[in-house]
């Protein structure tokens, strides 16, 4: 018994007249298979072009960019089949799918055309993509080039692969180069900074007669502080009035981005509430907004460089549950609390800052949000800048005085004012 009869036939396999394994090149051919006697000629010495020992497109380098348009990216296809063939005689089509169709082409791809193709595929749209990643997979019956042999069929998944996976190395590769010239920038634009550029101009500094007047003594928390009531510095009030609401819910938090939101959802109106920063024993934020917001009220302030680094993070919650939970920052201690006035204690350094990973900093900016624990929301808040202006003659922090339980007025300016009672 011969060895065909020793295997059993596949689903896939025909048996001929004879009740003999058909081999596939012996099937009639499908519909719409059918070739043309010129054609027939042509095949017949396709494989008697002479094959180099290397492949005509090993050399093929694709320059990173863009990717091209359809119609461009047809035009590389093109010089790439044109390679390929060779000094084959071809027939014309303009459409490189039928080109490639008409000539057979597709049987000169190798391990090493399919890679150099994947060079090609990076730069293609995603429709080409896939429309040639089909087509070199042998695509339908009626789009193949004839009848496929099981071991065409059952190779189909390996050479889509081979595409992906050129594609996806090619985009990693370059990825990576990206990011080591990156950080080659970076670390030779710091070796070869000779000194930090002094920003102490643009700092926020406590005025200098403060550093001479009686701050009461440290260790008798009533001691009287000498100074006025806290009338702020014009340049030194932020409004409240950036709005940040991301509602709850499925997908991307981009998706879940609201610019508006209805008045009834936040507590507080849009820049209803207004800050600014003064010196009562160390750096103080005060706050002024309408009757009864401070009792429901979530306040995190952060003093930051310019380049937005924290220096220090206070979070101040009015009674528990006023906070969304997760949000960081120390306890702050309410230096003067009202209904419609909040003074809060927070770190403002002065003069330059050693910064722990390196380098020196300035506190330049606070940055205040009122947070909101709203139900169908993942973020509500009302954010504020207080930031010195650039340009004219450095700003100086204000101060106040006074002893603990007097009832003070908080100015903030444009009729913006407040009462609390000092701690």
């Amino acid at each position: 018994m011969s060895d065909e009869e020793d295997i059993p036939p596949e689903p896939d396999d025909t048996l001929d007249a004879t009740g003999d394994l058909a081999r596939p090149e012996q099937r009639l051919p499908e519909a719409g298979t059918e070739v043309s006697g010129e054609m027939r000629i042509r095949r017949g010495s396709f494989f008697r072009a002479r094959r180099e020992g290397t492949s005509p497109v090993a050399d093929l380098e694709v320059e990173a960019g863009p990717l091209w348009s359809e119609r461009e990216a047809e035009r590389q296809i093109r010089m790439f089949l044109l390679r390929i063939a060779g000094e084959r005689t071809l027939v014309h089509r303009d459409d490189p799918v039928d080109f490639a169709r008409e000539n057979d082409l597709l049987l000169l791809f190798g391990p090493d055309e399919e890679e150099a193709f994947a060079k090609l595929a990076l730069r293609f749209p995603e429709q080409t993509v896939g429309q040639w990643a089909t087509l070199l997979a042998g695509g339908d019956r009626t789009e193949a080039f004839g009848p496929r042999s099981r071991a065409e069929r059952r190779d189909e998944a390996s050479i889509e692969q081979s595409i992906k996976l050129g594609v996806r190395k090619r985009a990693l590769s370059v990825l990576g180069l990206a990011l080591v010239a990156v950080i080659g920038y970076l670390v030779i634009g710091s070796a070869l900074e000779t000194a930090p550029v002094d920003r102490s101009d643009r700092a926020l500094r406590f005025a200098e007669t403060s550093q001479n007047r009686d701050l009461g003594d440290p260790d008798d928390p009533d001691a009287p502080v000498t100074g006025g009531p806290p009338v702020a510095e014009p340049l030194l009030v932020a409004d409240l009035d950036r709005l940040v609401a991301v509602a709850a819910g499925e997908g991307t938090v981009d998706d879940r981005i609201r610019l508006r939101v209805d008045d009834a959802v936040l507590p507080v109106p849009v820049g209803g509430v207004a800050a600014s920063v003064f010196e009562h024993k160390g750096g103080q934020v005060a706050l002024v907004g309408p009757g009864g917001w401070v009792d429901g009220a979530c306040v995190r302030a952060s003093v930051v460089t310019e380049a937005l680094r924290p220096l220090d993070v206070v979070l101040f919650e009015s009674s528990d549950g006023a906070c969304p939970i997760g949000l960081a920052g120390r306890p702050a201690r309410a230096t003067c609390r009202g209904t419609d006035a909040l003074v809060i204690e927070i770190d403002i350094p002065q003069g330059e800052v050693d910064l722990v990973e390196g380098g020196i900093g300035w506190a330049e900016g606070i940055r205040l949000s009122l947070e909101f624990a709203a139900p169908g929301w993942e973020v509500l808040s009302l954010r504020g800048t207080i930031t010195v202006p650039s340009g004219g003659e450095a700003v100086a922090i204000p101060s106040f005085g006074g002893t603990p339980g007097d009832e003070i007025t908080v100015d903030l300016g444009e009729g913006r004012t407040g009462t609390c009672r000092l701690a």
